[in-house]
This record gives C-alpha cells, sequence and structure tokens, in this order.
C-alpha cells in the first residue's frame, strides 16, 4: 500500500510530459505541475485498493487517472467560462448592479487589447475557482442578471440579506482577482 507514493515519484517526469501533450486548453488556465499534483491526489485516493503490476500497467493506469483529471478540469474551467466578459466587468468599478455585469462587451478592439482582455479573463475565472460554492454560485447568479429577489427565493433567505450576500460575494471575488493580479 505504501509504494504507491514511491510510484508517483519516480514516474512523475513520465506524468508530466503525458500532461503536457494531453491538456490541451486546461493549460490556458492551470499549469502542468497543478495538473500533475491533481493526478497525484486523484491517485492517492486508490491507495487502499492499489496493486503494482509492474510499470507498464502502472503507466497506463496512472494515464487514465491523468485523463478522468483533465477531464473534470475540462469540464470546470468550461462551465465557469461560458460568460467571461461579464465576470470580468465584475472586477471593474462598482458593478454590483447585475445590470452592470449584463452590458455586452464593446466590439471594437484591437489585437492587443484582445489579448489583455483574455488574459484578465482567465485571472477573473482562475479568481472565481477560489471562491467558497455559495459566493461562486451569487457570482453566477449576478453575472447571469439574476436579481436579488430571486437569489433569495433560491437561498430560502430575504431579498435584503440575498442583496447583501451577493455584494459580500462581489467584494471577495475583487479581492481574488486583484491578489491574483488581475488589476
Amino acid at each position: 500500500m505504501s509504494e504507491l507514493p514511491e510510484l508517483l515519484i519516480r514516474y512523475r517526469p513520465d506524468l508530466l510530459r503525458y500532461v503536457e501533450r494531453h491538456a490541451g486548453p486546461v493549460l490556458r488556465f492551470e499549469t502542468a505541475e497543478d495538473l500533475v499534483q491533481g493526478v497525484h491526489l486523484r491517485a492517492l485516493e486508490y491507495r487502499a485498493t492499489f496493486e503494482y503490476r509492474g510499470r507498464e500497467p502502472f503507466l497506463k493506469w496512472v494515464h487514465e487517472v491523468a485523463r478522468n483529471h483533465m477531464h473534470t478540469r475540462r469540464a470546470h474551467w468550461s462551465a465557469l467560462k461560458r460568460n467571461p466578459a461579464a465576470l470580468l466587468r465584475l472586477t471593474m468599478g462598482a458593478a454590483s448592479d447585475p445590470k452592470a455585469a449584463a452590458e455586452p462587451p464593446r466590439p471594437d478592439t484591437g489585437p492587443s487589447t484582445l489579448a489583455g482582455r483574455l488574459e484578465q479573463a482567465s485571472t477573473a475565472v482562475r479568481a472565481l475557482d477560489l471562491m467558497l460554492d455559495r459566493d461562486r454560485e451569487l457570482i453566477r447568479w449576478a453575472t447571469d442578471g439574476v436579481t436579488s429577489r430571486e437569489m433569495g427565493e433560491r437561498l430560502q433567505i430575504s431579498e435584503t440579506a440575498a442583496d447583501r450576500a451577493r455584494q459580500r460575494a462581489i467584494e471577495r471575488f475583487r479581492k481574488a482577482f486583484r491578489l491574483l493580479g488581475g488589476e
């Protein structure tokens, strides 16, 4: 049972190369090293039932764990980036107003402006990933234009309490964005 951590360390370079070749667009949001750490954590969840049967079967198994982990992370980032422009607008100004997050972006941008916005959107998505589940949900609702009244009904709290919760979630999101170098 205790040999799994040593095997993961021994075959880490192979796993890193595998992740670098197969992670695709996930590498825009996470480093290959971070993905390998996630694969290691997932693999260690199977420690109690793991049985080493040789190098090739082990590599096949750890690559399957990596594929599953990368698929999960890809789905995660895809779900978060459905509306990155609205998410990014929450980082600017006093956009606690859900209508401010719903305004469409300006289409007249040049390549450098677009590249900068893509980098900021990536940072905003990473900041959202750091949020607690409830805050993340409140942020998503705010970017989707859900009213405080609707949020209150969904959370089974008053409209006023929902509005305060949304504002606090947006402030925490903005702080996380700034800490990640977004401003």
